[in-house]
């Protein structure tokens, strides 16, 4: 038979913290993490509680959700921040009690027939993938399902969802004030073209803040805007490339996301530029490896893991209390500096 003392052996943590946990005491101050693993020892251990103990792990198997990714397997193995997201939300709606089916591009025939069979949806990708699938979207709107969409807000005024998103425009003031700060007035963008929404191409909402932030302080230069079709390492690293050949190199470049960034370091370094004495790097996404690259990447750290924590919790919340109105969540970041982008900065040549 369970007992707290075997829940707290197996989570590593005190009889105290168990009993507090599993009474849901909502002035116990502990990590979301810590109350995780003694929610998931309890359940493996099978423990019987009243009504008010376990209150995050169902009684009843309370259905299904599917977990749509906008994009394929192959695009997530390239591109760790997907998998954060996915992971986390499907840990955190099965600790809420639901059996998750996941489904990647292309989408098959048993989800668009099927939507009828699962309590609600998460939805993971960007706006382009939820209009370019526009069979997938139109049976989401008839169906009426609560659903969330991950990362993105598509502003689709055919549907009442909820949205966790990241907040760029923080990301940006992050970057560039320190930028400035640091006194560079040359400072350059590398990213993507955009999505294409209903023939109109959506321009990537961090370059739309860094233009606007630049555009305010007077040191928006379009000539070290280098944009590509791909957010990935070979167009960061063409792209840097063409900046190079073309002498348009700035003081200072924001890279859209470190998978990119990958891709431009490489080019600066195979042309003999050094950063950051000649090019200082900030990033976007903080993805771990950005600690062991040469130099170390300079990032603001964004917290995917929490975009699909709170995804399924407000899935689990609409779908319990019935709400119908959607809401829009925004998560933080942090930046994070390391030796690409240096605290304190050389004159401009």
């Amino acid at each position: 038979m369970a007992t707290l003392k075997s829940i707290a052996n197996l989570a590593g943590v005190s009889i105290a913290s168990v009993s507090r946990v599993l009474n849901q005491d909502e002035t116990f101050s502990i990590s979301e993490e810590t109350k995780l693993k003694i929610l998931k020892a309890a359940e493996a251990l099978q423990y019987k509680s009243g009504a008010s103990a376990l209150g995050r792990i169902a009684a009843e198997e309370k259905g299904s959700v599917a977990m749509v990714m906008l994009y394929s397997e192959f695009d997530e193995i390239t591109d760790s921040y997907y998998l954060t997201i996915r992971v986390n939300a499907k840990e955190e709606a099965q600790a809420f009690g639901y059996e998750v089916k996941e489904f990647f591009l292309p989408l098959k025939e048993e989800l668009l027939s099927g939507l009828g069979d699962y309590a609600g949806l998460i939805v993971i990708g960007h706006s382009g993938g939820w209009y370019g699938e526009e069979e997938f979207r139109q049976a989401v709107i008839g169906s009426k399902l609560p659903v969330v969409m991950a990362d993105f807000n598509p502003k689709d005024d055919e549907l009442e969802f909820d949205c966790v998103v990241n907040d760029f425009k923080g990301v940006m003031e992050k970057a560039l004030e320190h930028f400035m700060k640091l006194g560079y007035t040359t400072i350059g963008y590398i990213g993507s073209e955009g999505v294409w929404v209903r023939d109109k191409n959506i321009l990537d909402t961090r370059y739309v803040y860094f233009r606007y932030i630049l555009e305010s302080a007077g040191l928006y230069q379009p000539d070290y805007v280098f944009l590509g079709p791909t957010s990935i390492a070979e167009s960061g690293y063409r792209l840097t490339k063409q900046a190079i050949e073309e002498n348009k190199l700035p003081r200072a470049i924001f890279v859209e996301n470190d998978s990119m960034a990958i891709g431009s370091l490489r080019a600066m370094r195979e042309s003999n530029i050094k950063i950051p004495e000649q090019t200082a790097v900030i990033s976007c996404n903080d993805i771990p490896n950005d600690e062991f690259l040469t130099p170390p990447l300079s990032s603001v750290h964004i917290y995917s893991d929490l975009i699909g924590i709170m995804s399924a919790r407000l899935l689990d919340e609409r779908i319990v209390t019935k709400r119908f109105l959607g809401v829009k969540m925004v998560t933080p970041n942090k930046l994070v500096l390391r030796q690409s982008c240096k605290e304190t900065a050389e004159e401009e040549q």
